[in-house]
């Protein structure tokens, strides 16, 4: 059955994939664009598709009332909603400055917490609907530069998994979707790190050598984002979906990991990956 799919954080990555394949697959999706002057790639990739794109700034609440509004005035309903806009923040949690972490809060939890709530009476209303958040494995093991994103993701895990027991009795699954390293922007153009994080000497080391760690691992294994955009369609019209998909590279040990090894193990191999090789 086609659905009614709202898709937010479309310019490129995750989202333009995700509103590709959902409109290939014959759901009907509106495209969120943060600048809609930024939408030419998501025009070329859903050319003759059934992909609507949107102003949806997700934190400008007039924009997310609109978006939803239309949405309902054009079809009545909205069946799915994919919360993928996101940003990462990388540098040590004690040089990063108030704002820098109030934004990343903002983007990635209370925007969300917003839009979903907007959707939510009409979803109510029909007794049937999804919610697809997309998180990150940072939201169930934080590594050290990434504490500003991690602790973002944590509190989207935690929120998801009170709304799937708040809403699956009203006919609302709540899914979260945690990628590995894929190739987009938040590797590249949409790549950040606090502002002051290198004015601490004594956090250079360890900034020097995860950057090493970071370059190699996307280099060597971030793979095909549309690994994740299959697997969001397929979410779309999934019977009885769990809570949490993990996918991409070291997603499966570190599930494992975190489910079979006590912490100080996992502090043991986190300690030696991150210490800085001796020259010889």
């Amino acid at each position: 059955m086609s659905k009614i799919v709202l898709v937010t954080g479309c310019r490129s990555g995750f989202g333009l994939h995700i509103a590709r394949d959902a409109a290939a697959a014959g759901h009907t999706v509106y495209a969120g664009l943060r600048d809609p002057e930024t939408g030419a790639d998501l025009a070329a990739e859903t050319r003759g598709l059934d992909v609507t794109a949107l102003p949806l700034d997700v934190t400008d609440p007039a924009q997310r009332e609109a978006a939803v509004a239309r949405v309902l005035d054009e079809h009545g309903r909205i069946d799915a909603l994919v919360n993928n806009a996101g940003v990462a923040l990388g540098g040590p949690l004690e040089m990063v400055d108030e704002d820098e972490l109030r934004r990343v809060f903002e983007i990635n939890v209370f925007s969300l917490w917003a839009l979903t709530r907007a959707c939510l009476p009409a979803m109510r209303a029909a007794g049937s609907g999804r919610v697809i958040n997309i998180s990150s494995m940072s939201g169930r093991q934080a590594l050290p530069l990434l504490g500003v994103y991690a602790s973002s993701k944590f509190a989207l895990e935690g929120m998801s998994e009170a709304w799937r027991h708040e809403l699956r009795p009203l006919g609302v699954d709540v899914v979260l979707v945690e990628p590995g390293a894929y190739k987009t922007d938040i590797f590249g153009r949409n790549r950040a790190v606090a502002r002051r994080a290198r004015d601490e000497a004594a956090y250079i080391p360890l900034i020097d050598r995860i950057e090493t760690l970071f370059t190699r691992s996307v280099d060597r294994s971030a793979r095909d984002p549309r690994e994740v955009s299959q697997l969001v369609t397929r979410l779309l019209t999934a019977r009885r979906p769990k809570l949490r998909y993990a996918l991409g590279p070291g997603t499966a040990i570190r599930s494992a990991a975190l489910r079979l090894l006590p912490g100080r193990a996992i502090e043991a191999v986190v300690g030696r990956a991150i210490r800085p090789r001796r020259r010889g």
